[in-house]
């Protein structure tokens, strides 16, 4: 198991920013961890190209590369928490966590007895390194940060960032706009996700772990890094590919007259 870089960031003071990928693609998770991502997460909640398999198989290329492995998990389950550490991944992205027991779950899921529930395996670990060597890191290495996401993790937030083994905080601001029924488009800069933001930040503050906001694109994430999240991402390969795509094409349209 490699040095938790985003760790040593976050030990420093220091804010990481991380790839996100949706298409399941290993060459393309590789890219995205050779580009100089901190980190890079495989999508398995909301990318299309993501299973089982290519979970697996994106975490494997990750681990090519300087960047940390992370996974965006289905759901708050200890079965997928369990396959993708196996797998390699350096930690999770827990989605939909609405109370303490929830989150609580979440934590001891990642950690291995007596702090955790964590089924100890052997698998990738054990390529690298002793199956004990890796127990004793993995405890403290594994980074779980939970989702806060909707109106009644929102209320519950104070409670949620007490609960042990989690590592942070990680603000889903399209679903929690949605949620609190604002604009999709300028939730960003409105009022009511800036309090929010604060309260959510001031939580994991008051409980020593870090402060995290999904963001936008590279301002939007910016804005919220400087806000005090300490991990965000600055759109998904499949956004940057389109982007890149239609931006050379009008390039040689233009060119060519």
């Amino acid at each position: 198991m490699k040095k938790n870089r985003v760790r040593e960031l976050w030990k420093q003071g220091k804010p990481a920013v991380q790839g996100w990928c949706s298409t399941g693609n290993p060459y393309i998770a590789e890219m995205m961890g050779h580009a100089g991502f901190d980190a890079v997460v495989i999508d398995w909640q909301h990318g299309v190209g993501v299973g089982q398999e290519t979970v697996s198989a994106c975490l494997q290329a990750i681990g090519n590369t300087d960047a940390v492995p992370l996974v965006r998990l289905p759901r708050n389950s200890p079965e997928y928490i369990s396959y993708v550490l196996d797998c390699g991944a350096a930690g999770v992205i827990v989605p939909m966590v609405n109370t303490y027991e929830e989150a609580e779950a979440a934590g001891r899921a990642c950690r291995y007895a007596p702090r955790g529930c964590r089924s100890i395996a052997g698998n990738r670990a054990t390529l690298s390194e002793p199956l004990d060597a890796y127990v004793q890191r993995a405890n403290d290495e594994v980074i779980c940060l939970v989702m806060i996401e909707t109106r009644q993790a929102l209320a519950n937030v104070e409670a949620i960032a007490t609960a042990p083994e989690i590592d942070g905080l990680y603000i889903g601001p399209s679903d929690l706009s949605l949620d609190m029924e604002l604009n999709m488009n300028t939730w960003q800069n409105d009022d009511r996700h800036i309090a929010a933001v604060q309260r959510i930040f001031a939580a994991a503050k008051a409980n020593n772990i870090v402060p995290c906001h999904h963001g936008s694109g590279p301002a939007v994430s910016a804005k919220f890094v400087q806000m005090g999240s300490m991990l965000c991402q600055i759109g998904n390969e499949m956004r940057m590919l389109t982007a890149g795509t239609a931006e050379a094409l009008k390039a040689y349209r233009e060119a060519i007259g």
